[in-house]
């Protein structure tokens, strides 16, 4: 065998390997990230955004439903926000949550939180048969998201009490390990709600 051979043997089998590669790398679906943070307003020395992207990772395994939950430091412009449930709409139709799933945004200036329940679920989270338009006519859908972020505010503004007690002084929990409890009593209260219905 000459060089320029062994030479054009050594390009085609790296030809091949990087075709096999860039193969199996477009085999891999994506990672889907089910939190976004990008401002870090859950308490990252408690590893909010870690545990809870764990939670919603296996709760999506077992059941088949994704629940996405975005931490945003700003409410959406007022011309994005002029229609009710207009910006909640688009912003689930990009995250592909919009038939099937369920988006929770938290805005800090607020604070607020927002939900995005997919068309497919809305029976389910209201508890009674009906279309989207039955549902919302109804007032059924508006009333179980109150009564859901009534709940879980309660339940986190308790834990957030005990934690002060339990802290003391010298270590006092801030905002963001009142929203880290906020969120996750949100996060439970919608698990169970879908789980249940």
């Amino acid at each position: 065998m000459n060089v320029l051979s062994g030479f054009h043997g050594a390009v085609r089998l790296g030809w091949l390997a990087g075709a096999l590669v860039a193969q199996t790398a477009m085999a891999i679906p994506p990672i889907v990230s089910h939190v976004s943070d990008p401002a870090g307003l859950l308490a990252p020395e408690r590893l909010g955004v870690i545990d809870l992207e764990a939670k919603l990772a296996d709760y999506e395994a077992r059941t088949g439903l994704r629940i996405l939950v975005q931490f945003h430091a700003k409410s959406p412009p007022a011309d994005q926000d002029q229609v009710p449930g207009a910006y909640m709409r688009g912003l689930s139709e990009q995250l592909g949550t919009r038939q099937h799933g369920v988006l929770l945004v938290y805005f800090a200036d607020d604070p607020d939180w927002r939900i995005w329940i997919g068309d497919d679920l809305a029976a389910r989270f209201a508890g009674k048969p009906g279309t989207v338009a039955e549902l919302t006519a109804s007032k059924a859908i508006h009333e179980v998201k109150e009564a859901l972020f009534s709940a879980a505010q309660a339940k986190a503004d308790a834990a957030f009490t005990e934690l002060q007690k339990s802290s003391g002084a010298a270590q006092p929990p801030g905002k963001a390990h009142h929203l880290e409890l906020w969120t996750n009593a949100l996060v439970d209260a919608l698990m169970a709600r879908l789980k249940a219905n």
